[in-house]
């Protein structure tokens, strides 16, 4: 399988989102290469055409994760909701736009702040990409850059991707939303401040840096980390075989 180093291979064209992508095509460390068609990420599915969803279907995808809460469910309503195409769920991860603690001074804080207190939700996620094997799986937010990031990373970083190219994937939303920026500075929560909710918007690879540097300085790794929140060795294994194929075993 060839290495994919252009962004642009990845990026799925279609008339209703901007950042869907595949997640395959990067090097490992260990000289393999993430399988393509297996895995996506993505922003946004409520603008989705007929023609989009054939494309995705198209594309072996059989199970879809939304990771939005449910203000977001109703108001922008996943096509793949009713769908008898695909399996729907929805795990509900932190909503970026109101996460206002004290210790959140940065998008990286948030995403250290997701591993060490959404395990349950984590776990939930990795299982029913783990229980997809053999078929393709979509997993999305509204941005596709801070909930869908994190799951990004961890399944790249279980793969054995080397940071910087992680960090690199994460920073592509940045440009493929540029789009929908105007419509998310519109929809800006009162309780955040113009300045602080512009700087949530961006997706500066430093802010996975610094996630990936908690990853493997507390938990060891993806690897440990999915064994942690309660993902058994058997699910490792499918995770791996889905990144990797046979020789991710």
């Amino acid at each position: 399988m060839t290495i994919t180093t252009d962004h642009t291979a990845r990026l799925l064209q279609l008339e209703g989102a901007y950042n869907v992508r595949d997640i395959g095509g990067y090097g490992t460390a260990d000289g393999l290469v993430v399988q393509r068609g297996r895995l996506f990420r993505a922003d946004g599915l409520h603008r989705l055409t007929e023609g989009d969803q054939q494309s995705l279907l198209g594309r072996g995808i059989r199970t879809v994760i939304d990771l939005r809460h449910g203000d977001e469910l109703l108001q922008k309503r996943n096509v793949f909701a009713d769908s008898g195409d695909v399996a729907y769920y929805n795990v509900s991860l932190i909503n970026p736009a109101t996460t206002m603690a004290a210790n959140i001074r940065s998008l990286g804080d948030m995403y250290k702040n997701m591993l060490d207190e959404c395990g349950p939700q984590l776990s939930r996620v990795f299982e029913l990409i783990a229980q997809a094997e053999g078929t393709g799986v979509l997993f999305h937010c509204a941005a596709g850059k801070d909930r869908t990031g994190v799951v990004a990373a961890l399944l790249l970083d279980l793969a054995g991707v080397p940071v910087p190219n992680i960090a690199a994937d994460y920073a592509e939303t940045e440009t493929n939303l540029l789009p929908l920026m105007e419509e998310f500075r519109a929809e800006m929560p009162e309780i955040m401040q113009g300045g602080i909710y512009e700087a949530f918007l961006g997706s500066a690879p430093e802010n996975m840096e610094l996630m990936l540097d908690h990853l493997h300085r507390v938990y060891g790794g993806a690897e440990d980390y999915l064994l942690s929140v309660g993902i058994s060795g058997a699910q490792i294994e499918a995770l791996k075989r889905m990144l990797l194929g046979e020789s991710g075993e």
